[in-house]
């Protein structure tokens, strides 16, 4: 893909001294440019800390754009999903059960999104449209006891998805979904007085998927997926003062597979495991900085063509639903997210003098465990709740106030309502709470606190069989 255009915005270096003779008065404990120098390259490091691909670096940041006509609207907050910055919600029936046992229950045509082996059990085609609104309630303090307004740091986001799953005949099922598996929006304003390195993050992506399922016998069935993974990303850093010191803007193409089977164990016990391969993106693109040339090298910011790799992790999930009367059924899920393979970003510069600019992750492999219970009330109407347990991958060290990620809770009920043998809809509500964290940036002492981690989650799902 070809590089974005570059809008520059331009500011003098003596205005910039004076920033930074502004900071070293605000900041009693900065006495030296060096020291200065090394946290505004912190900054830097940190702002491109998410690798997206086909990436450009702006001095000032431009106007967001969708990814698709299809899901243009999709922008996930970080605090609002799971853990690290996956997203979960791809159905109203399942975050009905805290999307437990995703991958052993196929009521509809969202199990293209966590196992394609279940699209075997339904006989008809089916169409399911999903739409899930997140409302985060975040509260971070700096380390001089500084507050931010929970309304400004993550951002409300609308979550759409939709599936088709179409049975060829009495062994073969295709199906194909549109939906998001990583994403996140947080901003700090200007006038916050927090760290300015992660001062606006957006990440949106958009995964389609085209599945086959192939029943070998009445107790087994396979499936496989491919999937082609655009994403977008808008990642910003500031002075304090509130002058750009470096944007970053652009999308990629990240290709992928993922895999399932399910099991009938018993007649009423089923168990399901499915795999999503990790995706890479590449980031290629222009970086462009507005500091002064003689402090570009100091700062490790350069104007130069450049390139960042980054891999979104695997995921794999084992689930079971167990059917306990006629009317009763539980579900449970453990689910591993591969984060370890996020490491570091690493930006390769294409100037002959500019060395890499290396940002420490260290993130590790984190679980989710969730248990659900659904009550079929009446023959129309279906009754849903459910409770997660989500592991963040980072570590206290390596926490940033760009995904200040922490330990997360979520509480969840939902229903289901069948109008007619064709047409049913689902709606499912849940609340997130997390533990509260310090944010170290990767310093011995801690920049701040995120005292608060909550989130309001709804969600709406419509389902068609022809």
């Amino acid at each position: 893909y070809q590089f974005f255009n570059i809008f520059r915005y331009a500011f003098s270096a003596t205005l910039l001294e004076k920033e930074i003779t502004g900071l070293c008065i605000q900041q009693l404990h900065i006495f030296s440019l060096t020291h200065l120098a090394q946290r505004m390259s912190g900054y830097a490091h940190t702002y491109n800390n998410r690798g997206y691909g086909n990436v450009r670096m702006i001095t000032r940041a431009s106007k967001f754009f969708g990814v698709s006509a299809l899901l243009a609207a999709m922008l996930p907050a970080i605090h609002a999903n799971a853990a690290g910055f996956q997203v979960a919600e791809h159905s109203a029936a399942g975050l009905g059960r805290a999307f437990a046992g995703e991958a052993a229950v196929a009521d509809d045509a969202s199990v293209v999104a966590r196992n394609p082996a279940g699209m075997s059990l339904l006989d008809r085609t089916t169409l399911t449209v999903v739409g899930s609104v997140i409302f985060p309630e975040i509260k971070v303090e700096a380390a001089n006891g500084t507050s931010h307004g929970s309304n400004s740091v993550g951002e409300d986001a609308f979550v759409p998805a939709a599936y088709l799953v179409m049975p060829y005949n009495d062994k073969i099922t295709f199906g194909f979904g549109a939906n998001t598996n990583f994403g996140l929006g947080t901003k700090y304003g200007t006038s916050s007085n927090f760290p300015t390195e992660a001062a606006e993050s957006e990440i949106i992506s958009v995964n389609f998927n085209s599945s086959i399922a192939y029943q070998m016998s009445d107790r087994l069935s396979f499936g496989f997926g491919l999937n082609a993974v655009h994403a977008e990303a808008k990642l910003v850093s500031k002075m304090p003062t509130g002058a750009d010191v470096m944007a970053m803007e652009g999308d990629d193409w990240g290709f992928g597979w993922n895999a399932g089977m399910l099991f009938q164990l018993t007649p009423a016990t089923r168990i399901g495991l499915s795999y999503r391969s990790e995706v890479k993106h590449t980031l290629e693109g222009e970086s462009k900085t507005d500091i002064p040339t003689q402090l570009q090298p100091l700062l490790g910011v350069y104007n130069s063509d450049g390139s960042v790799d980054l891999d979104l992790p695997a995921i794999a999930e084992l689930s079971v639903n167990h059917q306990l009367t006629d009317t009763v059924s539980v579900q449970a899920s453990w689910q591993r997210n591969y984060w370890s393979s996020f490491e570091e970003i690493r930006i390769k510069f294409d100037q002959d003098d500019a060395r890499d600019y290396v940002v420490p992750e260290n993130w590790s492999d984190a679980d989710r465990l969730s248990l659900g219970v659904t009550w079929q009330y009446s023959p129309a109407l279906t009754l849903r709740a459910g409770i997660a347990r989500d592991e963040s991958p980072v570590s206290s060290h390596f926490r940033t106030f760009r995904i200040p990620d922490a330990d997360r809770m979520w509480y969840t009920i939902g229903a289901g309502y069948k109008f007619s043998e064709n047409s049913s809809i689902d709606a499912g509500y849940a609340y997130l709470t997390g533990d509260s964290v310090k944010v170290y940036e990767t310093d011995p002492t801690p920049h701040g606190e995120v005292t608060k981690t909550a989130a309001h989650i709804f969600a709406l799902q419509y389902n068609y069989k022809f």
